[in-house]
């Protein structure tokens, strides 16, 4: 009786354990719609505007040992996309400095859109190894004709893609950048200001 009682509290510690673990990391995806030129000659040059379309951050809640990100995919639910330019920025860990810019300095990687599979794909230039708080900003250039069709539609992180630590901790979680509730915050903003 002692043997099995011992099992059994060794399998609920073991168990007890794995639960604890799995929460070592949060993720949270906030959409955005933020014209960063403001420019039409820019825009033209570009191929369309840039927007900032949301930030990805991760948040490691205890210390656990080092976890390395150098890929992300975003499968795309929506209107079908033959082509679309992305960029992958770090946030810039200058205090002094608020505002996100889209430079050189912080660029993480150019994404490649994957047409069949409706995917954004952004492999890293060089790993980052995550610590307690990373934020990551998305930038699309985004021609007018797109414009409508982004803003009614989401992106989801690929979970496949992540490290496995990570994706343990947001197993069950929904990664989502979804555009329609922030066309509904700045129509119901928009309205509330007449």
């Amino acid at each position: 009786m002692k043997q099995k009682l011992y099992i059994l509290i060794t399998c609920i510690a073991i168990q007890t354990s794995l639960c604890a673990n799995t929460k070592n990391f949060n993720v949270i995806l906030e959409p955005t719609w933020q014209d960063l030129e403001h420019n039409a000659k820019k825009s033209k040059d570009f191929g369309g505007k840039l927007i900032l379309v949301g930030t990805i951050t991760f948040k490691k809640k205890e210390s656990v040992e080092p976890v390395y990100l150098n890929h992300l995919e975003l499968t795309w639910h929506g209107d079908k996309i033959n082509n679309l330019a992305s960029s992958l920025y770090k946030k810039n860990l200058d205090p002094d400095k608020k505002d996100f810019l889209p430079i050189e300095d912080y660029l993480v990687c150019d994404g490649m859109w994957n047409k069949k599979k409706q995917t954004l794909i952004l492999n890293f230039d060089q790993k980052h190894t995550l610590g307690p708080i990373n934020t990551f900003y998305l930038v699309l250039t985004v021609p007018k004709k797109l414009e409508q069709s982004l803003q009614n539609g989401y992106f989801c992180i690929e979970k496949q893609c992540l490290p496995y630590r990570l994706k343990q901790s947001i197993e069950h979680d929904s990664l989502a950048l979804e555009f329609k509730k922030i066309k509904k915050e700045a129509t119901k903003t928009a309205a509330l200001s007449r």
